[in-house]
């Protein structure tokens, strides 16, 4: 009971800060299509007409279908992986086993566990935690595209005219930059039901805020020589810049968590983990999957020497509904207790989504006229294609569990991604708390 006052209280606290609301009514999911539809596409002139000074638009033209699928795809893809940022353990950092000797319980490993994986050791008949982690993540690419510099481009198309006139052959082409950010706060308990059983719930509360500018340029292949005033945007000018703010804070996919030891000898053993990923976030604002997510991990660990413990995990997840697939989950590290007081600890945290969707480089072909009556030339276009495939990210963790005093511990690392596979976040700093009792 005293855990869950803890639980509420802080829970309390950080909802008692300012929220900023998403600023598009149908949430950040939607944002990149709808700062493209509503502004890009429907983007007016000089003259205060569409984007040209005729009748057509480029609004009407169906291949614009083609260009905004492509962009809900990436922006579920990017909100489908803000949720695989791994938020922490939740199992205590002591663990306990009863000496029937002695009539008490004692201390069954000498490190402070692992703060990303998992060890095969319980916490101990009665025994109880209480942790919480913060971590702070900006995004810089998605599949090695640079978020922020333009690198991923979408072009937009003039309508068909009939009859055919030489003004079709331009293009929009808008390069996209975002600046992505993602501030989590994850409550741990633990509760140990037997010697072998344990159960854990985490709370992630999410704040995810995101900036967005589409660089558009004219490309006035057709008219840059003929007519080069036809298709301007209000300024006069052939390039403007969009922009769109948006931010959302709430409760992310709450996870609750089973672990069975199998067997065990002192501080080695070998125990299954059961993770049940709720999907109480907020899908169309970035914060959830929308997706019930069950894990199944069979999790090792051992000890070499006195102060060495390796551990690892391997699993699968099973996704269904929202916007999550079905991952392959592994994990391996060790721990190494320094001092008494301290453990120092590196994982590698690696996971391969299947099914998902991946961007690559593409070029367009694209013909069109200087002039009604001039020759067809050909120029090729810069965009991005999607296909469907295995995603494998591999993340590096460091950082060390200091015990100050009694049984509380405070926790400090950092997540370093190894790999540009979907979506890339900078070295992520986090720190955290875990106490025992």
């Amino acid at each position: 009971m005293r855990a869950l006052r803890i639980v509420l209280l802080c829970m309390g606290m950080t909802y008692g800060l300012p929220v900023a609301p998403a600023h598009a009514q149908t949430g950040l999911l939607d944002q990149m299509s709808n700062l493209f539809v509503q502004d890009i596409v429907l983007a007016r002139t000089a003259a205060g007409g569409g984007i040209v000074q005729h009748t057509p638009v480029f609004s009407d033209d169906p291949r614009l279908a083609e260009t905004t699928n492509l962009i809900n795809q990436v922006s579920q893809q990017i909100g489908s992986q803000l949720s695989l940022l791994p938020l922490g353990s939740p199992s205590g950092g002591f663990t306990y086993q009863y000496d029937s000797s002695l009539g008490t319980f004692g201390r069954s490993t000498q490190t402070f566990g692992p703060a990303f994986a998992e060890r095969a050791v319980t916490v101990g008949r009665g025994k109880a935690s209480f942790g919480m982690n913060y971590l702070i993540a900006n995004y810089s690419s998605l599949d090695g595209k640079d978020l922020e510099s333009g690198a991923i481009k979408f072009n937009l198309f003039h309508q068909r005219l009939s009859p055919a006139s030489y003004v079709e052959g331009d293009v929009i082409q808008a390069a996209l930059g975002m600046k992505l950010t993602s501030a989590t706060t994850a409550f741990f308990v633990n509760y140990g039901v037997t010697d072998r059983l344990d159960v854990a719930v985490a709370v992630p509360l999410v704040h995810v805020s995101m900036e967005l500018t589409y660089h558009a340029t004219i490309l006035d292949f057709a008219t840059h020589t003929v007519s080069p005033t036809t298709h301007t945007f209000a300024s006069g000018a052939k390039t403007q810049d969009f922009t769109s703010n948006g931010s959302a804070t709430g409760l992310g996919d709450v996870a609750i968590r089973g672990k069975y030891n199998l067997f065990r000898t002192g501080a080695q053993g070998v125990a299954v983990l059961v993770d049940l990923r709720l999907p109480s976030g907020d899908k169309d604002n970035m914060l959830g999957t929308g997706s019930t997510q069950t894990a199944v991990y069979l999790v090792g660990s051992g000890v070499v020497g006195e102060k060495l413990s390796p551990h690892v995990s391997i699993g699968y997840t099973f996704a269904s509904g929202g916007i999550a697939n079905d991952t392959a989950n592994y994990i391996g590290g060790i721990e190494y207790g320094a001092t008494p007081k301290l453990t120092v600890i590196g994982d590698l945290l690696g996971h391969t989504v299947r099914n998902a969707f991946r961007l690559s480089d593409s070029s367009v072909p694209h013909s069109f006229q200087q002039g009604q009556l001039a020759p067809t030339e050909s120029t090729t276009l810069q965009t991005i294609a999607e296909s469907l495939g295995s995603l494998t990210s591999i993340v590096a963790t460091a950082g060390v569990k200091f015990n100050p005093v009694g049984n509380f511990l405070i926790s400090a690392h950092l997540l370093v991604p190894l790999n540009d596979a979907g979506l890339k976040s900078r070295i992520t700093p986090v720190l955290g708390f875990d106490y025992s009792f």
